[in-house]
């Protein structure tokens, strides 16, 4: 009788390791993946050999990919991804298409065959979208212009893994014998994504609504978890990967209500599966491979930083943007992804690529991740300075600019005394809005082509152009204007821009848009006169609330909000908003009676005033309001005369409103 394998023990090496080494990443501020990947190294056969690799290992890591790719599905924003279509499907099809050219072009310097050039194009060409997303989030860069197209072409990315599995597995020997396999590659992909449209327009719906009426949280995992895996089996048996299929799944069903939930509880699943993958990802890499090969190594991980930074910059620069933008998004990207991993290990198994090629992309591909949060923490001062450098690019801005703006630079007038707005975004819109409606005079700079159109559409004078240009600042008139506000979410370029403004009009009033309260102090110094934050606006309004709901006094909440605005984060003062004991009116209140009483035909009521009728004085109750023909008279005063078919609306304990009902009649 074959031995079970033992697959508790190896666990739980794994967890232990994995979670020593993701506190100290945490502590780091560095993303999980690196710390699974290290786990990996650590525990595998190359170092302290404390899991041996099994196919129980290696069925685990599949179901992380398989999760991987059904979330991924699940989680597609079709409208989003609508929104930024255009760099998304333009410039990411230009950077996936440029790297594997170049990676060809320098495979075949070095004698490589051209697929095996391709597919080392294919691994570097795919960006790490946990990294990244991460990244930008911990910096306050996603908000940005970078950080939006950045976020598109991850988008994209992520998307280009499901042909490239369909293509890189097709070999032959003639041109013939690959066209005939893409052929029949893309018919049984055909025939899938057939079966994906059925399940999904008539067939999966009704069968989500039977599940979700039995109100069964667990069936409704065991649902989720069989249409995924279900999916990529039946993917399998038509020739295609495992991973196509849970991607397919997950499109399936991302497109119903249930979505969200759906997301929810595959999440924890995905992400401990996921981590085995990547564990068992870096079991892979030999570090006494690496520390023979480092020349080559380091060779490779430049290739990645440098020649993706460059490739992904020049893509963004073909749509319009200008190179410091361009260059903060490739440097963002300039990193090896998660599904790189994956197309790495098909190419070892169908043997495009050798094993010690195989242990030099690994090792690159890990130290670009480890040096991408560094890398995207640099870049906005990165792109400043190229946009400090770069001043001879500026008349090809000037020329972009022209080409938004409506009848050119000659149609917007010599303003004085006006107001400039830089970054037109969410906050710089509804100010232009309530500007334009109230006709105060402004202008507007903004470097995204997408908003510049969008507020000239309003009939906003947005110009296109960086802000960080101090010829374009001097064009919007900074230098003669009263008031500057800075809504750039990018803190590197906002000090950039305060300081420059500040040079050129000394009495210019300049309001800024921060992240935190502690880069404030940084903002005041450049020269900004107020510093606003959301997440401190925020705090306030919360803050006044919960008094009001304190029954705070109004005058005492209004002198805390001040305190706060002026001091920021100065402690409470706690005399001024003690609440008030008010325990024993809420008890009281609890028998209080509020109801709706018709004055009905022949009511002794009919006809006399609120004075007259004595309603007070004979019950003691109130009335609120009256309501006649559909309008409501709030309050009424004591000379209101009551008709028949009115509606009063009278307050008093239980006892007081029972009088008035038998006052009514």
């Amino acid at each position: 009788m074959q031995q079970p394998v033992d697959l508790i023990g190896p666990l739980v090496v794994l967890l232990a390791v994995a979670c020593a080494v993701l506190l100290v990443l945490t502590r780091l501020r560095l993303p999980p993946v690196i710390g699974y990947l290290c786990s990996g190294v650590l525990l595998g056969p190359h170092v302290l050999a404390l899991i041996p690799r099994s196919d129980a290992v290696s069925t685990l890591a599949e179901i992380g990919v398989l999760l991987l790719m059904f979330t991924l599905g699940l989680e597609f924003d079709t409208r989003y991804f609508l929104r930024i279509k255009r760099v998304a499907l333009g410039g990411g099809t230009l950077q996936i298409l440029l790297t594997i050219l170049v990676a060809v072009g320098v495979g075949m310097l070095l004698g490589w065959p051209v697929r095996t050039s391709a597919f080392f194009g294919c691994i570097m060409a795919l960006s790490s979208t946990a990294v990244v997303l991460k990244t930008l989030m911990q910096q306050g860069l996603l908000d940005t212009l970078p950080g939006r197209l950045a976020v598109g072409i991850l988008i994209f990315q992520d998307l280009s893994v499901v042909p490239m599995m369909i293509l890189l597995p097709i070999s032959g020997s003639d041109t013939a014998q690959v066209l005939g396999q893409v052929g029949s590659a893309l018919l049984r992909a055909a025939l899938l994504l057939v079966i994906t449209f059925v399940l999904s327009r008539w067939l999966m719906p009704r069968f989500l609504n039977l599940v979700a009426s039995g109100r069964s949280q667990e069936l409704f995992l065991l649902v989720t978890l069989f249409v995924c895996l279900a999916m990529a089996w039946l993917s399998h048996l038509l020739g295609v990967s495992y991973a196509l299929g849970a991607f397919l799944a997950g499109l399936v069903l991302g497109g119903s209500e249930y979505a969200h939930q759906m997301t929810s509880d595959v999440v924890p699943f995905r992400d401990v599966f996921s981590g085995v993958f990547f564990v068992a990802m870096g079991m892979l890499l030999d570090p006494g491979y690496v520390k023979t090969a480092w020349p080559a190594i380091l060779v490779v991980l430049w290739i990645i930083v440098a020649g993706k930074t460059a490739i992904t910059a020049a893509a963004v620069s073909w749509f319009g943007y200008p190179p410091p933008i361009s260059l903060q998004v490739g440097i963002s990207l300039a990193q090896v992804g998660e599904f790189s991993f994956l197309i790495a290990l098909m190419g070892v198994r169908s043997g495009l690529i050798s094993q010690s090629d195989y242990q030099v992309a690994i090792a690159a591909s890990i130290m670009s991740m480890m040096l991408a949060p560094l890398l995207t923490r640099l870049s906005p001062w990165l792109a400043s300075l190229a946009a400090r450098v770069g001043g001879g690019l500026i008349p090809a801005w000037d020329r972009l600019a022209e080409s938004y703006a409506v009848g050119g630079r000659a149609a917007e007038p010599r303003l004085e005394g006006h107001l400039v707005i830089l970054g037109y975004g969410t906050v710089g819109r509804t100010l232009g809005d309530v500007l334009t409606g109230n006709q105060v005079p402004f202008s507007a700079l903004e470097i995204d082509p997408t908003l510049v159109r969008e507020g000239r559409r309003r009939g906003h004078p947005v110009v296109y152009g960086d802000a960080n240009s101090e010829e374009l600042l001097r064009r919007a008139g900074v230098d003669r204007a009263r008031i500057l506000v800075v809504t750039i979410p990018d803190l590197v370029m906002a000090r950039s821009v305060v300081k420059r403004a500040r040079r050129m009009n000394r009495s210019l009033f300049i309001l800024v848009r921060g992240r935190r309260g502690a880069e404030d102090a940084d903002l005041y110094r450049d020269g900004a006169d107020e510093v606003i934050h959301e997440t401190f606006e925020v705090g306030v309004e919360v803050v006044a609330r919960i008094l009001r709901r304190l029954n705070v006094a109004k005058q005492a909440v209004e002198r805390q909000v001040g305190r706060l605005r002026s001091g920021r984060y100065e402690v409470f003062r706690r005399e001024d908003f003690a609440p008030l004991a008010l325990g024993d009116v809420r008890r009281s209140l609890d028998t209080l009676r509020v109801e709706f009483l018709e004055i009905p035909a022949g009511s002794p009521l009919v006809g006399k005033s609120l004075k007259d009728a004595g309603i007070r004085e004979a019950t003691g109750a109130l009335v609120l309001a009256v309501i006649r023909d559909g309008a409501t008279v709030h309050s009424p005063e004591a000379w209101f005369v009551l008709r028949e078919k009115d509606t009063i609306l009278v307050s008093g304990a239980s006892e007081q409103v029972a009088q008035i009902e038998a006052l009514v009649q």
